[in-house]
């Protein structure tokens, strides 16, 4: 953690600078950005129309879209903690080429589509272009094209990010953005629980969390899970859609 950051929305001049276009875009999205010598505040980021000059009539200002905070959480996770790997692609199951995205019309309107917090997190930082791959199915689900699913657990996982760094107002923008009306949250139960106990007894190499977002999409009724995590990348049990990044390596093999 960056002993620079003070609170929400405060920053040292150093953070400032390596963050600079992450806090213009919040900036613009009305945020006010506090910039801070020795703890100090020195200056200020605020949108082109300061709350000084608005008017009075002007309303609160939207919620936080998840399309929006694509690589805002570079900051927020290690980079090692990205893993690299080459599924085996069985069924639906795609994996990321550098500046592809993934085709839409694989997909139905009306789906479901549930999100791991594994490929949450990918996109949220933007991990070797994974935003880019997984943006259009973001657009759709805030478009009202598709619904997005994802379990408690996968909520905690991005939550976890920014509140490791400190950084109060970006975990905010996290939650308000999967209480947009296309996100439905799903919390564990005992029948979730239960069919995790069952896809481990079945795939004993699935984590309990992995277990548990695989159970929570098929119980969901989702048309395919998407997930940054090699075990649930390979699975025969539901259709996947994989976030997975393919290491240079890799690609000099093909």
């Amino acid at each position: 953690m960056d002993a620079t950051l003070n609170k929400a929305g405060r920053f040292g001049i150093e953070q400032a600078r390596k963050r600079f276009p992450e806090l213009v875009s919040r900036a613009a999205g009305g945020e006010r950005i506090v910039i801070c010598r020795h703890q100090q505040p020195l200056a200020a980021l605020v949108p082109l129309m300061d709350t000084s000059s608005a008017s009075p009539s002007r309303g609160p200002e939207p919620p936080s879209s998840l399309q929006g905070l694509q690589g805002s959480g570079r900051h927020c996770w290690r980079a090692d903690e990205h893993r690299v790997a080459r599924p085996t692609p069985p069924a639906l199951v795609q994996a990321v080429r550098r500046h592809q995205a993934f085709d839409p019309r694989l997909l139905t309107q009306g789906s479901r589509l549930a999100f791991d917090g594994s490929a949450l997190v990918a996109f949220l930082c933007d991990a070797q272009g994974t935003g880019d791959y997984l943006g259009p199915l973001v657009e759709g689900i805030s478009q009202g094209y598709w619904q997005g699913v994802i379990s408690s657990l996968s909520l905690m996982r991005v939550l976890e990010g920014p509140l490791a760094c400190g950084d109060e107002a970006l975990c905010q923008r996290y939650s308000q953005a999967f209480q947009q009306p296309h996100w439905q949250l799903i919390a564990p139960e005992p029948g979730i629980t239960a069919a995790a106990a069952r896809l481990r007894q079945r795939q004993p190499q699935l984590t309990n969390t992995s277990a548990v977002e695989l159970a929570t999409a098929i119980h969901s009724g989702a048309a395919v899970l998407v997930t940054d995590e090699p075990t649930l990348a390979q699975t025969d049990q539901h259709p996947v859609l994989s976030a997975l990044r393919h290491s240079p390596r890799d690609s000099q093999r093909r």
